[in-house]
């Protein structure tokens, strides 16, 4: 059986290499599977001619002007601006005038001696068919290819060392990633050739589809298995031992071609579903929901820490799927091996990295989609960080951010739930309904008093009337025409005595005693109509209803005075109910707009705040309250300033805006190299209750996280 298929193998491994030495060209020396002047930097470069929109390719500038990166970041010129030399013009070929007459002639006997060193002194079917299997979910015993050395010829002096651990990373026309490998290694290794990458090789694309595996290739992608189990995990095995890793690897670059798996509860807690990330030095958070298009950075731990077990480099990616999850559950994630020394390692402590003047930054799970479910994932703690690029031949001196713009109804900036109790303005407007609702309190105590004093005194007022109405003679009416009479009788005794009296005055000396007699006897009628008159009158008002009608008189008057008063109090009322209703309705506006606003910093003290006063009066440092805002869930953006230099570094809030209250987002800058962000988020969205050393905050409501378009300049 061994040797049926050793035939077999030697067979194909001829035909292969036979075909390709009638190509005609016998002035050129075959290269014999390796790269010769490969930089050991340039090995394992993940990005080569990647056309993914949020990457850009690597390029390595000709002129020796350039300056050199420092130890944090590398940089990337502007291709328009410089010339660049191609990357692959380091991988030399012999000239044809070195032509080794032989060559032609040893190549059959070449080709044997390599499949035979292939077969037995690589690692590469190891990979295969050992514990280190690459593909595939069970691992093998059977090593079938262990003895086929005996029955091919070999050579002393063939190093494939060189073959294996210099696969180069291809670009496929579909975009995917693989390795540069002759197309026999691409079939042995189980991968699927997708085009040429040089003369001799194809670019190679490896996958993994299903769980429990362990890969130890180069951009290797892992994707979802068509059947789904509640747990599925995939190990790095990162061994500088095995060919395929000729130098050792110090970081692991996750890119997630698709990723959809179930979102968050209400509170931010990946609950249902979850993917973890385990081995690595560097802190990565628990995800889950939608992520097509990120990546992560992971740090390998070094072999120079005295880790020497097999576990100590590896790194183990897992999903946990719940069986209450109702989403379409798949993933496609790549895995590119960075090498230590190269010139695209993140940064130390950049769980992301990102090499271009412009792109975009999202948090994770972060979708342009509208409702108002919880989008933010709690327990993220990390940094994005940014190359210092060239623009206009020049290092860019700042980096600028701004919200990116949505389409379907999507939030671009919402962390901590922003309310009106960390909002200046909705503060203000409160406060001032608050003082408006009081005036109008006591303008309806004042009237409620006016009006009890009012029906107080009406009612004196209708009680002296009744006393009035029962002092009165039953026979008023007659002792009133009495009144009347007595006052025309002496009205009329009145016009006589003035008529006797003028008569006398006329007549002078010749006045009779007639006329002296006229003028007495009218006098007396006088007197005696106004006895009349007044005993007239004195029966027409006895004592009791003269003391009533005083009463009467009394009563009115009071009644006149709370009649003022309530007029009075009814006026000051409706200007305070108007001063209400107008404070009131711009409350409302305000605490409606405080849930769209920016907030900035960590801490909110109401009343300073409020109120625009350092000191505040006593009695409203009583109202004092501190509120932590940008304190739990924030965005830090070290130097972060606006256009008119109001300069924050947290950000939360509805509105990415240094001004806390501010109704819109606005283009935030630092000039803080390295360009780097940090994103946190505690463990709960909802309220943090005051304690010892624990400031209180206010509960969040469907937070989607960040969307930001940057730009070096």
């Amino acid at each position: 059986m061994i040797k049926s298929i050793s035939f077999l193998l030697f067979f194909f491994v001829d035909f292969f290499y036979v075909t390709q030495s009638c190509d005609g060209n016998h002035g050129v020396v075959e290269q014999d599977w390796e790269f010769r002047n490969i930089q050991q930097s340039d090995v394992y470069d993940p990005y080569r001619y990647v056309n993914i929109p949020y990457l850009i390719p690597y390029y390595y500038p000709t002129s020796s002007s350039i300056q050199t990166s420092d130890n944090y970041e590398a940089r990337t010129p502007s291709a328009s601006k410089l010339g660049f030399s191609n990357p692959f013009k380091h991988l030399q070929q012999t000239p044809k005038n070195e032509v080794i007459e032989d060559a032609a002639e040893n190549r059959f006997f070449g080709k044997l001696s390599l499949a035979s060193s292939l077969l037995s002194n690589t690692g590469l079917f190891q990979n295969m068919f050992g514990n280190n299997a690459a593909i595939g979910g069970s691992h093998h015993g059977l090593k079938p290819f262990s003895k086929v050395s005996k029955w091919l010829p070999s050579s002393n002096n063939l190093d494939l060392s060189n073959v294996l651990s210099k696969f180069d990373t291809c670009t496929a026309a579909s975009q995917e990633e693989g390795i540069c490998v002759p197309g026999v290694a691409c079939s042995f290794f189980g991968g699927r050739p997708s085009g040429s990458c040089d003369v001799k090789n194809v670019c190679c694309i490896n996958a993994v589809t299903s769980c429990g595996s362990t890969i130890t290739l180069n951009n290797t992608y892992w994707q979802s298995p068509t059947t789904l189990p509640s747990s599925c995990s995939l190990t790095i095995k990162l061994d500088q031992t095995l060919l395929e890793q000729g130098q050792e690897i110090a970081q692991i670059r996750l890119d997630f071609m698709s990723f959809s798996i179930g979102q968050p509860n209400a509170d931010g807690n990946c609950a249902t579903d979850v993917f973890r990330v385990s081995g690595a030095e560097n802190l990565v958070p628990e995800i889950c929901g939608d992520n097509a298009g990120q990546h992560m950075y992971l740090d390998v731990p070094s072999t120079g820490m005295g880790m020497t077990s097999s576990s100590s480099r590896e790194i183990n990616l897992s999903f946990q799927l719940g069986a209450q999850s109702s989403a379409s559950r798949m993933w496609n994630i790549k895995v590119s091996m960075l090498a230590a020394g190269s010139k695209y390692l993140a940064p130390q402590d950049c769980l992301q990295y990102y090499t271009s003047p412009t792109g975009r930054v999202r948090s994770f799970n972060w979708q342009d989609v509208g409702g108002t479910a919880t989008r933010q994932l709690n327990n993220q703690n990390y940094n994005i960080c940014f190359r210092t690029e060239l623009i206009n031949r020049q290092r860019a001196n700042e980096m600028c951010l701004s919200v990116c713009p949505v389409k379907n109804g999507g939030d671009a900036f919402l962390l901590t739930t922003p309310t009106a109790a960390t909002n200046p303005a909705a503060i203000a407007a409160n406060a001032q309904a608050a003082r408006d609702a009081a005036k109008l309190a006591a303008a309806q105590t004042a009237l409620n008093s006016a009006q009890s004093a009012l029906t107080t005194a009406q009612t004196t007022l209708t009680t002296a009337q009744n006393a009035v109405t029962a002092a009165t003679p039953a026979n008023m009416a007659e002792l009133l025409a009495a009144v009347a009479t007595a006052q025309s009788n002496l009205k009329l005794a009145q016009n006589n005595l003035v008529t006797a009296q003028n008569a006398l005055l006329d007549a002078g000396i010749d006045a009779t005693p007639e006329q002296a007699q006229a003028v007495i006897d009218a006098r007396a009628a006088v007197t005696a109509a106004q006895t009349a008159l007044t005993a007239a009158q004195a029966a027409a008002n006895p004592p009791e209803l003269v003391a009533a009608q005083s009463a009467f008189v009394t009563a009115q008057s009071s009644f006149n005075s709370a009649q003022s008063t309530f007029n009075s109090a009814q006026s000051s009322f409706n200007a305070a109910q108007s001063a209400f209703a107008a404070s009131s309705s711009a409350a409302a506006a305000a605490n409606a707009a405080a849930s769209f606003s920016s907030s900035s910093g960590t801490t909110f003290t109401t009343t300073t705040t409020t109120f625009g006063r350092q000191e505040p009066p006593v009695d409203e440092k009583a109202g004092e309250v501190t509120y932590a805002i940008c304190l739990y869930d924030y965005l830090l953006i070290d130097g972060g300033r606006d256009a008119n230099n109001a300069v924050a570094d947290r950000y939360c809030g509805n509105q990415m805006n240094p001004a806390t209250g501010g109704s819109n987002s606005v283009q935030v800058c630092s000039p803080i190299k390295p360009f780097r962000i940090t994103y946190h988020t505690d463990g709960t969205e909802g309220a943090v209750a005051a304690g010892t050393n624990i400031l209180p905050a206010t509960a969040d409501t469907a937070n989607t996280g960040f969307c930001l378009d940057f730009q070096e300049r």
